[in-house]
This record gives C-alpha cells, sequence and structure tokens, in this order.
C-alpha cells in the first residue's frame, strides 16, 4: 500500500480529536465573549485527511470558516512503493550525505520540500493579505518533516537552523503568535 493510502489508528484519532481540543484551548475558543473560527488547510494523504476530521470533531460546525487540501502539504517522497531494505540503506546514506539535502531514490530531498512549500507560503501570504482568513486562525495539518520545513520557510531558519529542529510528538500542535 502506498504511503498516501496507509490510514490512522485509533490511538491516532483519539491523539488528533485531544489536539483538537488543545488548539481550542491556545485559541481561546468557547471563552465567553471570544469568536474565532478556524480553517484548516490539510495534505491529501489518508491520514491526515483522517486527523483533519479528528481534530475537526472537537469544534462545532460554527467555529469551522472551511477546509482545504493542499497538496504541497503532503509527506515528503520516499519513493513509491518502499523496500524496507532499500529505506535503511537509504537512512545510512542519507547521515553520510546530510539530512537536508539528501534525495531518496525516486524521491525527494528536503530541498526539494522546500521548493514545494515555497509556492504553498506563496499562496498562502497571498491569501492572507487579500484577507481570506481576516477572522479566523488558519490550521495546517500536515506531516513532520513537511512541517518542519515550513516553519523553516516561514521564520527563515538557514539549513543549520532547520537541522536543530526534530519531528514533533503525534498529532501535537504547535502555535505561531
Amino acid at each position: 500500500m502506498g504511503i498516501s493510502m496507509r490510514y490512522r489508528t485509533a490511538v491516532g484519532r483519539t491523539q488528533a480529536f485531544d489536539a483538537g481540543n488543545k488548539i481550542k484551548e491556545m485559541l481561546k475558543i468557547n471563552i465567553e465573549g471570544v469568536d474565532t473560527k478556524v480553517y484548516f488547510m490539510t495534505s491529501p494523504y489518508c491520514r491526515a485527511l483522517q486527523t483533519c476530521q479528528a481534530i475537526a470533531d472537537a469544534f462545532n460546525n460554527d467555529q469551522i470558516a472551511g477546509v482545504r487540501q493542499a497538496v504541497q502539504l503532503r509527506e515528503q517522497d520516499f519513493g513509491n512503493f518502499q523496500d524496507p531494505n532499500r529505506i535503511k540503506e537509504d537512512m545510512d546514506s542519507r547521515i553520510r550525505f546530510g539530512r537536508f539535502w539528501y534525495r531518496f531514490s525516486g524521491g525527494e530531498s528536503g530541498a526539494d520540500v522546500y521548493d514545494r512549500l515555497t509556492i504553498f507560503e506563496d499562496h498562502l501570504s497571498r491569501d492572507m493579505m487579500n484577507g481570506r482568513f481576516r477572522d479566523c486562525s488558519v490550521v495546517l495539518v500536515t506531516h513532520g518533516l513537511t512541517l518542519r520545513v515550513f516553519l523553516m520557510r516561514w521564520f527563515h531558519w538557514t539549513v543549520d537552523e532547520f537541522l536543530q529542529v526534530w519531528n514533533p510528538s503525534n498529532a501535537m500542535p504547535i502555535m505561531q503568535t
């Protein structure tokens, strides 16, 4: 089964629903006088869509301004139908070559993901400047490396700074204020 079609586990659903409640707390949703809505942008991969739905389940319908799939938020491509032996070899090679620069056979490097997210950030910034998200907070539902590369782009980190950051735990909300 290709990585894009892998399902989230029952534990993952609980983690995602709990993350939705944490996001509500972080944004102070449900506090008297606070009328914040969320707009979800999610990877189109199956488990990310399921995670997004579980996070959204923590919100009332009137608290959700919208949901949109963004293909640029997908997982780093490691190549189709990964062979576990080949992945181990690739991971060893990646350490020697450089985690950000190593391109998996038939897949992407971190630098390729960076280029892909440059397009996403351009669209997101333009939407923000045009007032699309004026009355809501944007929630990105994506994958570990993709999230870190997005943060690298957003905060203008160097490659060395990026390499100091590791993937957060599954369904861990990260808030930029």
